[in-house]
């Protein structure tokens, strides 16, 4: 069973021996049972009672850990629970300073901010004296070069028109 730290316990709580866990990562608290703790002898798991949040953390309270003395002995240690309970998070993809090449337009600048409006990734880019901002939908995408920090776009009709007066293309320029 992999395990992951989660946060360590800072004090007690109340007077049966309840602590408070202070987190550093994200997990679904609702399904915890035990927790694991390192001891002088290994990691020991613990059965959880009670593991509720609370604006100052979480407060938990262990089976066999019933007053303020035995909850005294875990203060500073690390916590950690089964790794299935953390939360993964998708790492963000860094777009700023990439060159967008449209298939229509060729080279249209560089990405100079990014922002995320909930439905999709939208990059900005300066073309000349104007900005573009595009969609980055995977069906516009048509090559990503990492390496090169270039992406390959093949934006609808009429998009990037919309920002450009003339709707010229640089290979008519």
């Amino acid at each position: 069973m992999d395990v992951s730290a989660i946060g360590y316990f800072s004090k007690t709580h109340g007077v049966n021996g309840q602590l408070i866990l202070k987190a550093n990562k994200d997990f679904y608290s609702e399904d915890i049972r035990a927790v694991f703790i390192e001891t002088q002898t290994g990691v020991a798991p613990y059965f959880v009672k009670v593991f509720s949040q609370t604006p100052n953390g979480y407060i938990v309270h262990l089976e066999d850990i019933d007053s303020v003395e035995k909850a005294k002995l875990l203060i500073g240690k690390e916590v950690s629970i089964t790794t299935e309970l953390i939360y993964t998070t998708e790492e963000e993809f860094d777009w700023l300073g990439y060159e967008i090449i449209d298939k229509k337009f060729g080279v249209l600048g560089t990405v100079f901010s990014v922002s995320d409006n909930g439905q999709q990734v939208l990059v900005s880019i300066k073309h000349g004296e104007k900005e573009i901002i595009l969609p980055l939908v995977d069906a516009f995408i048509e090559k990503l070069d990492e390496n090169d920090k270039k992406l390959f776009f093949n934006a609808p009709e009429g998009l990037i028109d919309v920002y450009l007066e003339d709707g010229k293309s640089s290979a008519d320029l």
